[in-house]
């Protein structure tokens, strides 16, 4: 498969039937997912980035659906990422931890749970299952947050 998005779509398509091309890096063709042979329904254009950007007409089909019935995988419509030489691909970035004010806030009702638990035990109280599940929760949702808090 080639390196140039727009040629791996124009090439896909070139194996359906008819494509029309406009100048260098726009064609229409038939949307292959519901275009049939009507080839005003669809059309792709080289965009500025290298990516291929798609567009059915007829029923606003997805990227995603277009580039499956192409025999595509989307990420076929983008051209591949370049990496500084001797550099290694980045670590997936991180989801940040709640604001400061959100996450003592969490800790707080969750702490304010695991008292009336407590306090429940007590009195002698029993705790069912989804009682002990919703304190294991708790627990759990307290400790991610100290660990987050000393990253």
């Amino acid at each position: 498969m080639s390196a140039d998005p727009f040629n791996n779509v124009a090439s896909a398509l070139e194996q359906r039937g008819r494509v029309r091309y406009f100048g260098s890096g726009q064609l229409r063709a038939a949307c292959p997912v519901c275009g049939e042979r009507n080839t005003n329904t669809f059309s792709a254009k080289a965009g500025d980035t290298g990516a291929v950007l798609v567009k059915c007409w007829k029923s606003e089909c997805t990227p995603a659906q277009i580039a499956s019935a192409l025999g595509l995988e989307v990420t076929a419509l983008f051209p591949p990422r370049e990496r500084e030489a001797g550099k290694a691909a980045s670590a997936p970035r991180r989801v940040g931890m709640l604001p400061p004010m959100q996450a003592l806030e969490l800790i707080a009702a969750e702490s304010f749970l695991v008292m009336v638990a407590a306090e429940n035990l007590s009195n002698g109280h029993v705790l069912t299952d989804t009682d002990r599940e919703r304190l294991r929760e708790a627990a759990a949702r307290i400790r991610y947050l100290t660990d987050e808090s000393q990253r």
